[in-house]
């Protein structure tokens, strides 16, 4: 049995068979996939890669170790784009390019499981793919969602000034649990790197009651809104003692701490903005917190300048500068993940 033979017979006996009311009509084993679109639904499509040694580690210890999570995190991380869209996850599909050390029963068996688990609790299918061989692991998945006719998309380009700004969860525990694999808080934060948790309740439901503008926090809070205040010409004003904090990131230190939160990325948790008068929802399912965190103020009026506009932090009332750094010693960098660097 050769490795596309493994690959096939693996997920084939995992892929969960597709209920009555499943949209796909014809799934993984053709050319393509076909969907049955319920009238008047849109169609949002996303796309995510990850690459060893760019996105996880180019260890192959630890590659081996992490094949669960690094099945699941393939999906949650494009399912996470799908609820910044205010959609409804539909299905995925998979493009692997595997190294020969990696093609073995043991690990691709437990890759699919943590895949199809991702698969299961965000209500996903996966419709199609395709495999080829590497020098080192990369993964790229599309997903699918569906909007209703009566459901608004959310973009980056609509935040309004006087909007409140607000975030989920809590933020920094990935960058943290990235930056300290082996002490006892990075341990307990781990998970948050490897196993995020995509917000689709909250999208959906911030979607219906009329969120102006939201960004999924992959590459950084302060990077990722810097997009919306681009989009949507605007400035914002983000109140750096607001971030929630997570009981085991709160005992490390506050610089440190602050860094994490505004620059880390990976965190996956929802970054949106909503009318003043607007309260944001109660996730009762899932206890997520939603926090506010700063408000969206006017843009300077030039374009030029409006295309370099970044928010402006305050930390006990006070505007962080170069000049004032407070809370930091110097002004910190927060450029945030760069895909193209290095």
């Amino acid at each position: 049995m050769n490795e596309f033979e493994l690959i096939e017979r693996i997920f084939s006996q995992m892929q969960a068979a597709p209920s009555s009311s499943s949209t796909v009509d014809k799934g993984i084993g053709d050319d393509a996939a076909v969907m049955s679109l319920p009238a008047g639904s849109r169609l949002v499509s996303c796309i995510d890669t990850l690459v060893q040694g760019r996105h996880f580690s180019a260890d192959w210890e630890q590659v081996n170790k992490l094949a669960f999570a690094i099945g699941y995190k393939a999906v949650a991380v494009n399912v996470s784009d799908i609820a910044a869209m205010g959609a409804t996850p539909h299905s995925i599909l998979l493009a692997l390019a595997l190294p020969e050390r990696l093609a073995n029963g043991p690990w691709l068996t437990e890759f699919a499981k943590g895949l199809f688990h991702a698969c299961q609790l965000f209500g996903v299918a996966l419709i199609g793919g395709d495999t080829t061989r590497s020098d080192c692991l990369i993964l790229s998945v599309s997903a699918q969602g569906l909007l209703a006719a009566s459901t608004p998309a959310v973009y980056r380009s609509g935040a309004q000034v006087g909007d409140k700004i607000y975030v989920s969860g809590t933020l920094g525990d990935a960058a943290y649990a990235l930056q300290h694999p082996d002490n006892a808080q990075g341990v307990e934060l781990a998970h948050r790197l490897h196993m995020p948790t995509p917000r689709i309740a909250l999208g959906a439901a911030l979607a219906k009651i009329g969120a102006t503008s939201m960004i999924d926090i992959s590459d950084g809070l302060y990077q990722d809104l810097g997009h919306i205040c681009q989009q949507s010409n605007v400035g914002m004003r983000i109140h750096v003692e607001q971030l929630p904090t997570s009981k085991a990131l709160a005992s490390s230190e506050l610089t440190e701490r602050l860094l994490c939160q505004l620059a880390g990325g990976d965190d996956y948790e929802l970054a949106f903005t909503l009318p003043a008068h607007i309260a944001p929802p109660i996730d009762n399912s899932s206890n997520t917190p939603v926090t506010c965190i700063g408000e969206v103020i006017a843009a300077a009026s030039t374009t030029d300048a409006a295309k370099n506009v970044r928010p402006e932090i305050f930390y006990q009332g006070q505007p962080v500068t170069a000049a004032h750094p407070a809370p930091f010693s110097t002004w910190p960098n927060l450029t945030g993940y760069q895909h193209f660097a290095g």
